[in-house]
This record gives structure tokens, C-alpha cells and sequence, in this order.
């Protein structure tokens, strides 16, 4: 279907194109099509809230297709898609359908770390930080931008996500090294010595097949795959592979936290734990779900 914008002056008022813009979208809720055509309007004319409710005058809208966007749009493609670009962390990133849209819960992760480098009193320690399936790279760059004296890795088995964190780490000037690797291949015997993080991150797929049928048609048919789903026969697939990897590869003071299932959270710390981990715990998000979880050693546990 087309959707016409229709736009009968040369100047019109900011409220008349927002209200004109919000009545053509038709498939979100009220207060989410608001939203996103407050972002809409900030990112394509440089309005904010304050001047759409102010009602300001402007001009040159004929050169925006609005109508390709709403149709866009009212076809489920999310509007960060559509942009080309969201905020995480208080930093722009690039997205496309190669890489998840970043969510305000795995800032959260971000925080956690931060508030872990602060509390263990290592912000004046050399650190090795890893992030694994990096995406767009927003975990990567935001650690190395928010800690201090680290030294930062992603990993991703996509060569597109990694051409998309590799812009965004340049966006954001941050000193990061990308590399492909597929986890759950990768020989940690054949590790080296010197190769020893003091923090491991990741985001991993834990979506499971059959939870994908309760999911909103914007993230199941553009979001990538690979990067959401695993097989509901093996929900905690890439834990295991994490856990065996960083059982090898974590400094003995070290910390891994993931992003987790929700419905998961116990089963997936038993994971660390069964990997060798002396300790590791389920934390909350700030709506109180199951969120991730942190494992570490204890300092009289030796590895083997």
C-alpha cells in the first residue's frame, strides 16, 4: 500500500505534520507511533519535543519521501532500521539488519561493569576487556569508552555485524580490536598465555524457537537470526561455550557477565558453575526480570 503525505502548503506548522504523520501510522499503539514520530521529526528536520508542541513553522518538508516512511513503517520495519541509526549508552549507532538493535536492558550490562571496575578498585589497572558476539559493536564500544585503561576485543562470527561495529567504534573513537570468531568453535586449548581478560561480556542468542512465536512481527522479520534464536532443544548452547571459554581464558580475578533468558536464569548460572566457576549469580534488571549473570573465582580457587 501507498501512503501519501498530504501537504498542501509550502510552510506548514510542526503539529500539522506531526498529527498528519501520527494518523497514517497504523500499527502501533498510540503512544509508540507518538514516540516514533517524535524521533522521526528530530532526526529528518532537527525538531524537538518542545518545538512540535510549540507548534513552529517549517519548511522544506516536500523533500522527505514521508510517504516511503510510513509505508516502511506500517510494513513493521523498525524506525532505527529505518534511520540507519540509534542512541545506547548516550552514543550514536549505526544499525542495519545485519546487527540486533541495541535495548536499554543491555545498557544495563554496560552499568554493571562499570559500577564492578569501580567497586574492585581496578580503574587504575591495565585491563583486557572481550565482548562476545559483538553485533554492532555497542558493548565493545561503550566498555572501552566508560572504563578506564582498557584494552578491548570483539568478537563476531558475521563479516557484516563487524563491518558495522568496526564503523561504530570509529564513530565513536573507540580503540577497539575486532576479530571473527565463532564460539562455538573455538579451541580454547589453543589459547595463549598471554592472551588473559580481566572482564568477558556477551549478548548472546538465547531466544528459543518456540519462543519466537510470541515475538512482534518488527523484530522477527528484520532483526537477524542468527543473532536472536537457538534450538529450544539447546536454550543455553552459547553459555556453555562462554563458560568454557572464559574457565580457560579469565583472569583469576577476573569477571564474565552475560545477558541472559529470563525464564533461564538459574540453569544458566549452573552452567558457569559446572564449567569450573566458584561462584556465579543471577542479576536483576530494573523491572526486576532475570537478567544476567555474573560468575566468577573465588580467590582461593586455583584452575587447573
Amino acid at each position: 500500500m501507498n501512503y501519501i503525505i498530504y501537504i498542501l502548503k509550502d510552510t506548514i506548522t510542526s503539529k500539522q505534520l506531526f498529527d498528519e504523520l501520527l494518523h497514517q501510522i497504523t500499527v502501533y499503539e498510540t503512544q509508540e507511533a507518538k514516540e516514533i514520530v517524535f524521533w522521526l521529526l528530530e532526526h529528518e528536520l532537527n525538531l524537538k519535543k518542545i518545538d512540535i508542541l510549540a507548534n513552529k513553522p517549517i519548511t522544506n518538508t516536500r523533500n522527505i519521501d514521508w510517504g516511503a516512511i510510513v509505508s516502511r513503517l506500517n510494513s513493521h520495519e523498525p524506525i532505527q532500521y529505518i534511520l540507519g541509526e540509534t542512541f545506547f549508552y548516550g552514543r550514536k549507532f549505526l544499525v542495519n539488519e545485519s546487527v540486533l538493535i541495541p535495548r536499554p536492558e543491555t545498557e544495563e550490562l554496560v552499568a554493571w561493569v562499570s559500577k564492578w571496575e569501580k567497586e574492585t578498585g581496578k580503574q587504575s589497572a591495565q585491563k583486557k576487556v572481550l565482548d562476545i558476539g559483538t553485533g554492532s559493536g555497542c558493548i565493545a564500544v561503550s566498555l572501552a569508552k566508560e572504563l578506564s585503561h582498557a584494552q578491548v576485543w570483539a568478537y563476531d562470527i558475521s563479516d557484516k555485524a563487524l563491518a558495522t561495529a568496526q564503523k561504530n567504534a570509529a564513530i565513536n573513537k573507540a580503540d577497539v580490536v575486532f576479530e571473527k570468531v565463532d564460539i562455538l568453535q573455538y579451541l580454547t586449548a589453543d589459547v595463549e598465555d598471554t592472551l588473559k581478560f580481566d572482564i568477558i561480556a556477551s549478548n548472546p542468542p538465547y531466544v528459543t524457537k518456540q519462543e519466537a512465536q510470541q515475538m512482534r512481527n518488527n523484530v522477527l522479520d528484520f532483526e537477524p537470526h542468527l543473532a536472536l534464536f537457538v534450538e529450544d532443544t539447546e536454550p543455553l548452547i552459547f553459555y556453555e561455550a562462554i563458560a568454557r571459554f572464559a574457565f580457560q581464558t579469565l583472569k583469576k580475578d577476573g569477571v564474565v557477565v552475560v545477558e541472559i533468558n529470563e525464564h533461564l536464569g538459574p540453569e544458566t548460572a549452573q552452567v558457569f558453575i559446572d564449567a569450573g566457576f566458584a561462584e556465579a549469580s543471577v542479576i536483576q534488571d530494573i523491572h526486576n526480570k532475570n537478567r544476567f549473570v555474573q560468575a566468577a573465582f573465588s580467590k582461593k580457587m586455583k584452575k587447573d
